[in-house]
């Protein structure tokens, strides 16, 4: 196999790394105002992607007014939910467990496709699923004795799974997009739109806090946010599964929990354990048996 050919699998691979990545940079900013945190990250990402556009002179996309309007939906529930909920989860569990539940994001795109489209879900499916949600499961076992820390530690862990649930939504809301949109002008619509709809609270937070409550390394976290998986991770992203079947980069996505899991214990030397191993084991293979199985039509009705 020739480097052309390799180009896809290795720009796929880097993209999810950069994703796994969002979940070091994330628990950093968890110190920030939420909508401070999301107001930097999405200033300085829609100014790279303008320029982008504006240099490579990509031409305005025409949309349909229902389409502009599925945008706006788009950036409101997979940016801003998303970032939103996953913050705020960050500041009450590990960034180890954070990553494991991102594996669930297939299954819960599954799920969602099973009851708001119709799509019918095969054997192998529904044990893709049940083996994602063993995986949740897993992370709440082994922790001794219950109590007020434990409890706190669960509630950052529903949030986290609620901000993986958006991005779900916001996936399933793509499908409903009738006319194809350049990858770059996506990626600006996205941002500029969340930049727009996170703005006002942000000037909220802005002007009720006394000053700033955070530290210089949070709000580097914010603009590599920005650079490295908004920009960079996106267009890897698109450019390699753009040449691809769509099992084959459902595949890839594999790599998200098990890229969060090794780069929150490198940075942060959070402790691992077994638990943490073995639930993202269970969501790679859920991930490798959703996405190589035959897509069922949608049930009549």
């Amino acid at each position: 196999m020739n480097r052309k050919h390799l180009w896809p699998y290795a720009a796929m691979a880097l993209a999810m790394t950069t994703v796994g990545s969002t979940i070091v940079a994330s628990k950093m900013m968890a110190q920030m105002p939420i909508f401070v945190a999301m107001l930097a990250r999405f200033a300085v990402a829609s100014m790279v992607l303008i320029a982008l556009l504006w240099v490579l002179r990509k031409p305005w996309p025409r949309l349909l007014p229902a389409s502009w309007r599925l945008l706006v939906a788009q950036a409101f529930v997979g940016s801003v939910g998303y970032s939103a909920l996953l913050l705020l989860g960050l500041g009450l569990t590990s960034a180890a467990d954070a990553s494991v539940i991102t594996g669930a994001l297939p299954a819960l795109g599954a799920l969602l496709a099973v009851f708001v489209l119709g799509e019918r879900l095969s054997p192998a499916g529904w044990g893709a699923v049940a083996l994602a949600v063993l995986a949740m499961v897993l992370l709440q076992t082994g922790r001794g004795s219950s109590g007020g820390g434990d409890a706190t530690h669960l509630g950052g862990n529903a949030l986290v799974l609620a901000a993986v649930a958006c991005e779900a939504v916001f996936l399933l809301l793509n499908k409903r997009l009738r006319e194809p949109i350049d990858p770059l002008w996506m990626a600006a619509l996205m941002s500029t739109f969340s930049l727009a709809l996170c703005a006002p609270f942000a000037l909220v937070q802005l002007t009720l806090a006394s000053g700033p409550s955070f530290s210089s390394s949070a709000l580097w976290a914010a603009v590599y946010y920005a650079l490295v998986p908004t920009t960079l991770g996106f267009w890897l992203w698109y450019s390699g599964s753009s040449q691809v079947s769509g099992a084959q980069a459902g595949i890839f996505t594999a790599l998200l929990p098990v890229s969060g899991l090794l780069l929150s214990a490198a940075w942060f030397a959070e402790p691992v354990e077994p638990r943490h191993w073995f639930g993202v084991g269970l969501a790679v293979l859920a991930i490798v048996i959703g996405t190589a199985m035959k897509p069922s039509p949608p049930a009549a009705g």
